[in-house]
């Protein structure tokens, strides 16, 4: 059994060697001829040895553990050494310095077979009864990290769905409000122009019907009044003439201005239209915004969507109804309500 002397000598040389600063040590900053990838295992190992020795280096012999301390002093040494040199004295010793340490572990291993099995020993392993004690709280304390484990992962997954579902949902709203502030600022726009066109054109059919009407009173009242011909007492073929040929140009006159009025009536229509198309683009986000739930959202943007998107009737192209008070007859028809004169035999 060691005595207190060594055991404080061992003390007193661990707490040395795990004061000796790292950083200087290693030396990262010295890139390729840096310790750090040589010789942070080896450093490791030497902790591990030193803790295992303070645990139980008082079941090992006097002899022994003088050995042991020895070598761990040649170590110490060598460690202090290349940690408080100078850059350049520490990239000349590097190789020596590793090779020194690697022969002191090495001589160290002839004396650490009684360490070994003195830790074997007082953990109890030569026992059957101690290795079932082992084994049992080894299981059992591998059971409740285990057990631990699985509730902080189950609480941490539970914790990180939420989140998901929470920021899920904001990014689905967020993305709602996003893509119909855009589609109703695009609509917008879109009947803006529209609208400014269209009151273009009911200006320019509007004043073009306007003139064909004046027009057509003006041939008129020029005709009545301004426009004598001399005509013979009796009815001859030139009354017609002149006749036919003022109700032409009447008829030609009143033609084009009831096409103006027609495509007018078909552009403010168009025009009446427009606007309210605009005035449903306008109220569209607050109507999808007062919605409670997405499917709302959904139902109330599709139902505005169609009633934007659907043309209707223009009035630019001629349709059934604008025949309606005309007499429609066909072949067939006429057909029908001619007398048939069946042959008579003779």
């Amino acid at each position: 059994m060691a005595s207190d002397d060594y055991m404080t000598q061992l003390q007193n040389l661990a707490e040395e060697i795990f004061s000796i600063d790292t950083n200087n040590l290693l030396r990262t900053s010295l890139g390729a001829l840096s310790l750090e990838k040589d010789f942070s295992s080896t450093l490791e190992q030497i902790g591990k040895k030193i803790d295992l020795l303070r645990q139980y280096g008082r079941e090992i012999h006097d002899e022994q553990i003088h050995n042991i301390l020895s070598i761990l002093e040649s170590i110490r040494n060598a460690i202090k050494q290349q940690a408080d040199c100078s850059d350049a004295d520490y990239a000349a010793h590097r190789q020596q310095f590793l090779e020194n340490v690697k022969a002191n572990l090495e001589d160290l291993k002839q004396y650490w077979a009684p360490v070994v099995a003195a830790a074997v020993e007082a953990r109890g392993f030569l026992d059957d009864e101690g290795v079932r004690r082992e084994h049992e709280r080894t299981i059992e304390s591998i059971k409740k990290e285990s057990e631990t484990a699985l509730q902080q992962v189950k609480e941490e997954s539970n914790k990180t769905i939420e989140e998901e579902r929470t920021l899920a949902k904001q990014i689905e709203d967020r993305a709602r409000l996003t893509a119909a502030g855009i589609s109703v600022e695009e609509a917008q726009k879109q009947f803006r122009e529209a609208q400014a066109a269209l009151d273009k054109r009911v200006k320019v059919w509007a004043v073009l019907g306007g003139v064909c009407v004046a027009g057509f009173f003006a041939v008129a009242l020029y005709f009545l009044y301004f426009v004598t011909i001399d005509l013979p007492d009796e009815w001859q073929w030139q009354v017609f003439y002149h006749s036919a040929i003022k109700v032409s140009i009447l008829t030609a006159i009143a033609t084009t201005a009831a096409f103006c009025l027609k495509i007018l009536r078909a552009h403010l229509h168009m025009s009446e239209k427009n606007r309210h198309r605009q005035r449903v683009a306008n109220s569209m986000e607050a109507f999808v915004q007062s919605a409670v739930t997405p499917e709302q959202r959904d139902l109330i943007l599709s139902q505005l969507v169609e009633s934007i998107v659907q043309f209707g009737h223009s009035g630019l192209v001629q349709r059934e109804d604008d025949y309606a008070y005309r007499p429609k007859m066909t072949i067939d028809s006429i057909t029908r309500t001619l007398p048939t004169n069946p042959q008579k035999d003779v």
